[in-house]
């Protein structure tokens, strides 16, 4: 997808729309869309938190409690 020309596309269509409550609704969209962006933002963690992380997949894992990625 060329995301350039989708935003120009979606600029033109914007242009014409005449309905408040559209345009309330598109702005509320947004603005949970960079709400959810800021969340997504990747935290760190300690070394300690790492090794739980680890030993939990290993558990995981050996209890069949996971989805292989090809299985999706």
């Amino acid at each position: 997808m060329n995301v350039s020309l989708e935003i120009k596309k979606i600029q033109k269509e914007l242009e014409l729309i005449q309905d408040e409550n559209l345009i309330n609704s598109i702005k509320s969209l947004l603005a949970f869309a960079k709400k959810q962006k800021t969340a997504a933002v990747l935290n760190s963690f300690t070394v300690d938190e790492y090794k739980k992380r680890a030993e939990q997949s290993e558990q995981d894992i050996k209890l069949g409690r996971f989805i292989d990625v090809d299985d999706l």
